[in-house]
């Protein structure tokens, strides 16, 4: 209820509010006692003006800002995500929203709990709020109309690890220093909850499909192998991009040594049928014996990728589809671009298209699987890394299909 005969002051405050969650649209906008409610997305909400203070603060302050962490001389916090669905998982949602590790000789905190309301006005002091922080916290709604709850209550998917500083502590001014204090935290705190509790680095990473394709099927008219419409299946299914990624590579991967195979079959039948071979002739042994050592010494996990391709793959539709997704997405895969520490582009001409493809595929797979101390191209799990791996998924997930369609065998009805 609006309260009457409020303060210059008080107007001040509301008027704030409004400028600093211009980006939320919020509405409804009232002053209570100290305090401006809202409505944003049907729910009531309160800001306090010590909270509205603690943003200005922040604000005025030298500070450091990433996407997903926000830092200023003694403070910093950085967004997390609980992964996994788990009873551990639960539990520490439900149990306990706020878990602080305190270092009793220094004065330090390390607090696990909902964003603060100081991170969403930071996001929200914009014209438009982002849109993945915006998609990736509207997940969980809390309905009602409880004056009571503020902003951290209406992101309540994700938490954030804050690190509070002493006052005397000499690297109060240092984001780094302050950022490691927080990734040990993180650490203890999983290895206490068996939960893993993951700094984000991008909004983008928690969200993301690797498919959202929508339309009507017919009747089936083939059977398909189920070892790989397994695979295919746990690549829909996964929370990991990763784990998406190389489950589609299964599917390309199981066809590896018949496809190989087949080349030299067809090579060793050319030789023991020409007219002039003979068992009896041992130079031609000789000839057949260093056949299949060099195409075994040739043959490796890359060339049969790239075999895989050639025997199973349309060379026009796999292009066509190539040129179709680039316009699509507004990715370019046929540019010279940086792909998981290494350059790489797809040469989409007849005599490249395949071996192009098989080497950035194998590439990935490659980044994916190692992780050598040293190696240059590695994937380093929630570092933004996720935004390319996004955007190559599809590729894979095509070709896996077509691998599907194209060895199915015909059904009997």
């Amino acid at each position: 209820m609006r309260v009457e005969g409020v303060s210059s002051k008080s107007i001040s405050l509301e008027d704030e509010v409004k400028s600093v969650l211009r980006g939320l649209k919020i509405t409804n906008v009232e002053m209570t006692d100290g305090a401006v409610t809202f409505s944003v997305r049907g729910e009531v909400v309160t800001v306090t003006a010590e909270e509205v203070d603690g943003y200005k603060r922040f604000k005025e302050s030298p500070k450091q800002v990433t996407e997903t962490s926000i830092f200023f001389e003694g403070y910093y916090e950085q967004a997390v995500e609980i992964h996994g669905y788990g009873p551990n998982s639960f539990r520490l949602f439900k149990e306990s929203r706020t878990i602080a590790l305190k270092h009793d000789q220094s004065g330090f905190i390390i607090e696990l709990s909902p964003l603060s309301a100081m991170f969403v006005m930071h996001m929200a002091d914009n014209d438009e709020v982002n849109k993945d922080f915006r998609r990736a916290t509207m997940y969980k709604s809390i309905r009602g109309s409880d004056p009571g709850r503020g902003l951290r209550d209406l992101y309540g998917r994700f938490m954030s690890v804050k690190v509070f500083a002493p006052a005397d502590y000499a690297h109060r001014k240092s984001a780094k220093q302050l950022q490691a204090i927080a990734d040990s935290g993180l650490y203890h705190i999983s290895y206490g909850n068996s939960v893993a509790l993951v700094p984000l680095k991008s909004w983008e990473r928690s969200f993301f499909r690797i498919s959202s394709r929508s339309e009507t099927v017919q009747f089936p008219l083939l059977t398909y192998n189920q070892e790989l419409v397994a695979y295919y299946q746990m690549a829909l299914g996964a929370e990991s991009l990763v784990l998406a990624y190389l489950a589609l590579y299964k599917i390309l991967e199981y066809f590896y040594t018949d496809a190989s195979e087949h080349i030299l079959h067809k090579k060793l039948k050319a030789h023991l049928v020409a007219p002039d071979f003979s068992h009896a002739k041992v130079g031609k042994l000789r000839a057949l014996t260093k056949l299949v050592r060099n195409f075994d010494s040739k043959m490796n996990e890359r060339v049969m990728l790239q075999t895989v391709l050639e025997q199973h793959v349309d060379k026009e539709a796999l292009r066509d589809w190539i040129k179709n997704y680039q316009v699509q997405s507004g990715v370019d895969l046929t540019v010279e671009q940086d792909v998981f520490g290494k350059s790489n582009r797809i040469d989409l001409s007849d005599n490249q298209i395949f071996p192009a493809v098989g080497a950035r595929i194998y590439q990935i797979r490659n980044a994916l699987v190692h992780n050598k101390e040293g190696e240059e191209s590695r994937f380093t799990p929630f570092s933004g890394q996720e935004r390319l791996l996004v955007q190559e998924v599809p590729l894979l997930l095509k070709i896996a299909e077509d691998l599907i369609h194209r060895t199915g065998k015909e059904l009997q009805l």
